[in-house]
């Protein structure tokens, strides 16, 4: 019963919501918490730094949905030359970094072509006379191939958290091992922390991360010394979820 509970209301998040919105205005944001005015003083906050956001599909992938969703948006609208050689180096080491980790190639080998090429012709657009949006809004709109890219950043963070399981390890209180298999490989388990870290510290891409709490809002910024003039990708997390802002 419970099991049928909750496919109905993932069916329901799937036909109601898509998996990221259009560009809203950060009064939306105040809207959509007017029932829960403790959070308008930390939304006022926010508004000073973010005009908008996007909203992200509650399924469990919000965060890594979202920072792919950044990384190519960024690449193909800014035509960031620097930003795509060095996620491209960082693809291509993951050959490396997985099976030296204990994964197939032929498990992974499929999502990493499917990244490494979206993110080729995402880099490629304005060149091919394609309207980035446009690139943009079909790809994301896949829940396919969106799947596909979620997996492979999940399976090169599994892969790095076991290269460097001493630094993580004391954050984990089960079998590392096992809290990998069931937290970031299994596709709509949430990041937490640890996975946030992990994800940051690979692909050397900072986050910042707008907390929306009652009354305040706390600001997490990863990693701490990455110069604010470098690119960022900037989040809203409410409470289970994050969502996508932009300055």
């Amino acid at each position: 019963m419970i099991l049928d509970y909750e496919n109905n209301i993932r069916k329901e998040i799937e036909q109601t919501t898509p998996l990221i919105s259009d560009e809203l205005s950060i009064e939306k944001l105040t809207e959509e918490y007017q029932s829960n005015k403790e959070y308008l003083k930390s939304i006022e906050n926010i508004s000073k730094k973010y005009k908008t956001y996007k909203k992200v599909r509650r399924d469990g992938n919000c965060f890594y949905r979202s920072f792919i969703y950044r990384l190519f948006e960024h690449t193909c609208i800014k035509n960031d030359k620097n930003l795509f050689e060095k996620i491209n180096n960082k693809i291509k080491e993951s050959k490396n970094l997985t099976e030296k980790n204990g994964y197939e190639w032929a498990v992974v080998q499929d999502f990493y072509d499917i990244f490494l090429k979206e993110f080729t012709e995402c880099f490629n657009c304005l060149s091919s006379g394609i309207i980035p949006r446009d690139y943009l809004d079909k790809l994301f709109s896949d829940k396919d191939k969106g799947n596909y890219l979620i997996y492979f950043i999940r399976f090169c963070i599994a892969a790095y958290l076991k290269e460097n399981k001493d630094n993580y390890k004391s954050y984990i209180e089960e079998d590392f091992d096992l809290w990998i298999r069931k937290e970031v490989e299994a596709i709509d388990h949430v990041a937490d922390q640890v996975q946030i870290m992990a994800c940051v510290n690979y692909f050397d891409v900072g986050v910042k991360i707008e907390y929306l709490n009652k009354f305040k809002n706390e600001v997490v910024k990863l990693p701490e010394d990455k110069p604010d003039d470098e690119f960022f990708i900037y989040l809203l997390f409410s409470p289970g979820h994050y969502d996508i802002l932009y300055p």
